[in-house]
């Protein structure tokens, strides 16, 4: 890359490629030029003063590559552009004041890549650009003023990709388009000022993506369906679109649709069943969507999204057939009441996201037949007051997360059998009283979120036995009393988070068997940042003004103050006296100690 221009660069009539960026050349570009005459490939990139280039660049009769990408003052382009025979790849992105192209262009035999992104300035392109007859790829992104396509776009017989997106000066898609035989890629997006699409769009015969995210689009064309080999169809934010056409069933190629944002669409056409290669629909934020037609059919499906479909206040039973997927996406689905027994019949269902859905009050028993079910996500389900027993039998589970589940009061006691749960959240589940004593068997276990669980009075002590467990996360427990003495016994743990537990008064003595890093209220160190009720305030045992001291002084204090020997010794010395119960200054002495 030259950044300086050397006098000499004239001189090295070898180079086969050059690179120029930034620099102020302009003078001598047309000597250098002339001297470049076995040159493959010109990188002249941003170099802003650049207005435009000599006719001298008809001399490099070997160049394959030209960039002039960035140069924003570059205007035109020399007529002597045509006399690059042997040119593959013209790259004209962010020339912003190009307002056209030479008829020449129509000369470059050998092009297959024409890049003309945001050439905002751009009003027509030439008619000779159909002599173009190796032409591949033609990218017209963000063309914002380029009125229109010449007829001659039809003849490019070798166009395979076509992108249009942000074209917004056209009401009319140009019916050149339809005539380009070997179409594979359209891409129409962000053109919205097109209502429809063509009946003629059928002849794409080879067509495998089409992309027309159009806020104004209102109607899709019935030919639609006779596109046999599109695999990929994108109509994400056409705010207007209201229905689908019947003759969707009609594509058989069909693998991937993308319906989100589309506000207006209020169904699905029974046809959809009929899409037997589609493995993924995603209908995002399709607010009034209220039915799912056929849906249930699509047996080779794997992703289905349908977050934020507002209205949508149940699911088919037939949807238990779709036996290939693996993903199912129901968040913020705000009317949804209840979950299809059917659900349990999805085998290879392996992540499931309720959250939000703020109406739903229950999951189905048949919940437990998931068997490849690793993600469980229920977050914000408000009126969920219970899960079924047959939780338990989610062999694959790893991730559970019942945030916010401000109704739930108990957890089932088969959750101990969750042999493969690594992460359980249960942040916020501010009804929930107790754990199960079964949650000590969770023996993959690494995480365990119970903060803001405000109703929480006590921990289990089979706690102690999750071995595998790093991170336990209480704070904001308002009424939690204890902790289990088994809580020490943790060997892995690496971050106890105790911050505003304000009942809590004692820590167990096995706490001297933690690491001092997994000390003890997340913000051990900053004492300073601690609300008024942190627990480390109320804290009797140790007092407080230890508790907020680094964990080293809260193990002293432990030992010295709790320590099982200590108690023995008294013990002994009381029997030694043949007491039968100790002395009032004896039994001051233990109380100190021990119990407090």
């Amino acid at each position: 890359m030259v950044r300086g221009t050397p006098e000499s660069l004239s001189q090295l009539t070898a180079l086969a490629a050059l690179t120029i960026s930034g620099t102020r050349f302009c003078k001598r570009i047309d000597r250098i030029l002339r001297k470049l005459l076995r040159a493959r490939e010109l990188c002249i990139f941003a170099c802003i003063a650049l207005t435009g280039l000599p006719e001298s660049l008809g001399c490099l009769v070997t160049l394959k590559t030209l960039d002039l990408s960035h140069c924003h003052a570059l205007r035109q382009l020399p007529g002597s552009l045509g006399q690059l025979t042997a040119l593959t790849m013209l790259n004209l992105v962010d020339c912003h004041k190009l307002t056209g192209l030479p008829e020449s262009l129509g000369r470059l035999a050998a092009l297959t890549t024409l890049n003309l992104c945001n050439c905002s300035a751009l009003t027509k392109l030439p008619e000779s650009l159909g002599q173009l007859a190796a032409l591949a790829t033609l990218s017209l992104v963000r063309c914002y003023t380029l009125a229109g396509l010449p007829e001659s776009l039809g003849q490019l017989a070798a166009l395979t990709t076509l992108r249009l997106a942000g074209c917004r000066a056209w009401a009319t898609l140009p019916e050149a388009v339809s005539r380009l035989p070997v179409l594979e890629t359209f891409d129409i997006d962000d053109c919205n000022a097109l209502t429809t699409l063509p009946e003629s769009l059928e002849r794409l015969t080879k067509l495998t993506v089409l992309s027309a995210s159009l806020y104004n689009l209102r109607v899709l064309p019935e030919s639609l369906g006779r596109l046999a080999k599109l695999a990929t169809l994108n109509l994400c934010c056409c705010y207007m679109l209201t229905r689908l056409p019947d003759s969707l069933g009609q594509l058989p190629a069909l693998t991937t649709m993308i319906l989100r944002d589309c506000f207006a669409l209020t169904a699905l056409p029974e046809s959809i069943g009929r899409l037997t290669a589609l493995k993924t629909l995603h209908m995002t934020d399709c607010r009034v969507l209220a039915s799912l037609g056929s849906l249930g059919q699509l047996a080779a499906i794997r992703t289905l999204r349908l977050a934020r479909c507002n209205v949508l206040s149940s699911l088919p039973d037939s949807m238990g057939q779709m036996a290939a997927l693996t993903m199912l996406d129901l968040h913020d689905c705000s009317a949804l009441t209840q979950l299809p027994e059917s659900l349990g019949q999805l085998a290879a269902l392996a992540t499931l996201d309720i959250s939000w859905c703020e109406n739903l009050s229950g999951m189905p028993e048949s919940l437990g037949q998931l068997a490849a079910l690793t993600h469980l996500v229920l977050r914000y389900c408000v009126r969920l007051s219970r899960l079924p027993e047959s939780l338990g039998q989610l062999a694959a589970l790893t991730m559970l997360y019942l945030l916010n589940c401000s109704a739930l009061t108990r957890l089932p006691e088969s959750l101990g059998q969750l042999a493969a749960l690594t992460k359980l959240n249960l942040s916020g589940c501010d009804a929930l009283t107790g754990l199960p004593e079964s949650l000590g068997q969770l023996v993959a276990l690494t995480t365990l979120s119970l903060s803001r669980c405000e109703a929480l009075t006590r921990l289990p002590e089979s706690l102690g036995q999750l071995e595998a467990l790093t991170t336990l996360d209480l704070i904001y427990c308002f009424a939690l009393t204890r902790l289990p003495e088994s809580l020490g016994w943790l060997p892995a743990l690496s971050a106890l988070h105790l911050p505003c537990c304000p009942r809590l008064q004692r820590l167990p003595f096995s706490f001297v068997d933690l690491p001092d890093e997994a000390w003890l209220w997340g913000a051990c160190s900053h004492p300073a940042s601690w609300s008024s009720g942190s627990s480390a305030q109320a804290m009797i045992f140790p007092p407080s003004h230890i508790a907020q001291r680094s964990p080293a002084t809260v193990k002293t204090f432990l030992l010295a103050h709790h320590h099982p020997l200590k108690m023995l010794i008294m013990i002994m010395a009381a029997r030694r006296r043949h007491m039968q119960r100790p002395s009032a200054e004896l039994w001051v002495l233990i109380r100190d100690e021990f119990f407090w």
